[in-house]
């Protein structure tokens, strides 16, 4: 094979590949993945006619507050000692309309040691003692917050919070 024919074959080759190598990289970076999603080409862009955008906020509001349960507690309660109150701090917030009950727990018993009764929204219990009495140390709990509607007492749902009790003596 003459010199010529060599480099004929050998240009071609470059050619052939760097041409294979630009397809490839056009089908990997331009190819979009479309999960197999079909969308109806009879669908408008935009807002319903005769939609009152107010209302429909106002609509989709409720059924968020009625979702979410708000809540506060102190995350770091202390007790003189095992009997004694201790700053829990617990509010049921006016804006929340559930009732709420709490249970606070020991993680690593999984033992209640306090049991509210059911608040009201806009109240709170500023100090309280433990159902069960704790020796001097610090305890990981989780505050359970249960919610209730407020009109027909259904239970909505539950939320919980991390505590650290400390008990001072």
């Amino acid at each position: 094979m003459s010199k010529s024919k060599k480099r004929i074959g050998i240009i071609v080759g470059i050619v052939l590949l760097i041409a294979l190598t630009v397809l490839i990289c056009y089908f990997l970076f331009t190819k979009k993945e479309e999960n197999n999603l079909l969308f109806d080409d009879n669908a408008t862009v935009g807002i319903m006619p005769g939609v009152d955008i107010d209302a429909r906020r106002q609509e989709l509001q409720n059924i968020l507050d009625k979702s979410m349960i708000a809540f506060s507690i102190n995350t770091s309660p202390v007790f003189l000692n095992g009997t004694s109150e201790g700053n829990l701090l617990i509010e049921n917030p006016g804006n929340n309309a559930k009732l709420i009950q709490v249970s606070i727990r020991i993680n690593d018993t999984d033992e209640e040691i306090y049991a509210s009764k059911y608040l009201k929204p806009g109240t709170y219990i500023q100090a309280a003692k433990l159902d069960k009495v704790l020796e001097k140390g610090s305890y990981n709990a989780t505050a359970y917050f249960s919610a209730y509607d407020e009109e027909t007492t259904e239970f909505i749902g539950q939320v919980g919070a991390q505590l650290t009790i400390t008990v001072q003596n």
